[in-house]
């Protein structure tokens, strides 16, 4: 009798440990956590508990790449560590378990339908007259745009270039041109003054080339380039203010000062322009290159000659004398 008795009480022990503290995912005697401890309490969780574990331990063994598995795994472990309560913590637990299973199953490969082949109707006699049938001819595609009779060259509008485009432009150089040389005619007759002498015209030459010259050494040492557009455009202006007040010294106030103006700026822009277009072309050979550099030297020479036939007085003068108006 006290045998039975003590036998029924070890089995009632034993089933009420294994019930309540049975989770092989970690240890219920150092459960720390409060999502732990309710996973130790409540006997549905620590079969859940146990389910994820077991699964997770054969796909360690079944998958090659195991640290992406582990990652995975601690991912979950946080997002269950962050459930509140037993309802959540079901939840989670019972979707982890079905992904662990979906993931662990085969895949099964549908069986191929045998392929049944239509029965091919027997061809019918057609008789070669040479002429090839309408049902047989592919279908040409057919286009919104009227088709241009043959031998006819079709040309878009857009295409086509306009034989007056440039027309504008030849006016406008025609217009330069003799404005410049009405320009020299004055300065010649004694009306106006272009150049007062040699410093005068090579002051004005060397206005935008000295201008573009502090830009690249500006650039050289390593100024921002927007500052050195800045610098640029102060010295050009400075030296082109001495140009203009050179010019209104020599014709005054009157129509012949915007001529002669104008005459210096046409004269250089003639030649920067001829200086543009030959060095806009490529060489495609030694032999061209040095017929560009010789129509270069020539246009420069061509340049200085016309700028020092021009000048009043066939001298220089000193730079002081000339920024003072002593010319």
């Amino acid at each position: 009798m006290k045998l039975d008795i003590g036998i029924r009480m070890a089995i009632a022990v034993c089933g009420l440990l294994l019930g309540t503290a049975q989770a092989t995912s970690f240890d219920c005697a150092k459960a720390t956590k409060p999502v732990e401890q309710r996973i130790c309490e409540s006997p549905q969780l620590s079969r859940l508990d146990e389910q994820i574990n077991s699964l997770y331990v054969q796909a360690l063994d079944r998958v090659t790449d195991k640290t992406a598995l582990r990652q995975e795994q601690r991912d979950w472990l946080t997002q269950r560590n962050s459930c509140t309560t037993t309802d959540c913590l079901a939840g989670v637990m019972s979707a982890r378990v079905e992904a662990q299973m979906a993931a662990g199953l085969p895949r099964v490969t549908p069986a191929k339908k045998p392929v049944v082949t239509a029965p091919v109707p027997p061809p019918k006699n057609v008789v070669d007259r040479g002429v090839p049938t309408a049902s047989l001819l592919p279908t040409p595609a057919v286009s919104n745009s009227t088709t241009a009779p043959a031998g006819v060259a079709t040309t878009s509008p857009t295409s086509a270039k306009d034989p007056h485009a440039l027309l504008p432009l030849k006016l406008a150089g025609l217009a330069v041109l003799l404005l410049l040389a009405v320009a020299v005619w004055l300065h010649h007759r004694g009306s106006m003054t272009i150049y007062q002498d040699y410093t005068d015209a090579l002051w004005t030459s060397l206005t935008p080339a000295i201008g573009i010259g502090s830009y690249f050494a500006l650039i050289f040492f390593e100024v921002p380039k927007n500052y050195a557009v800045i610098g640029a455009l102060v010295i050009a202006g400075l030296m082109a203010l001495q140009v203009i007040v050179q010019t209104y010294r020599s014709n005054g106030v009157s129509l012949y000062f915007l001529l002669a103006l104008f005459a210096k700026i046409g004269l250089l822009s003639i030649y920067f322009v001829m200086m543009a277009l030959l060095l806009a072309g490529g060489s495609r050979n030694q032999r061209e290159a040095r017929r560009k550099r010789g129509w270069m030297i020539a246009c420069t020479s061509i340049f200085v000659f016309f700028s020092g036939w021009i000048c009043r007085h066939r001298h220089f003068s000193s730079i002081n004398d000339y920024m003072a108006g002593r010319v």
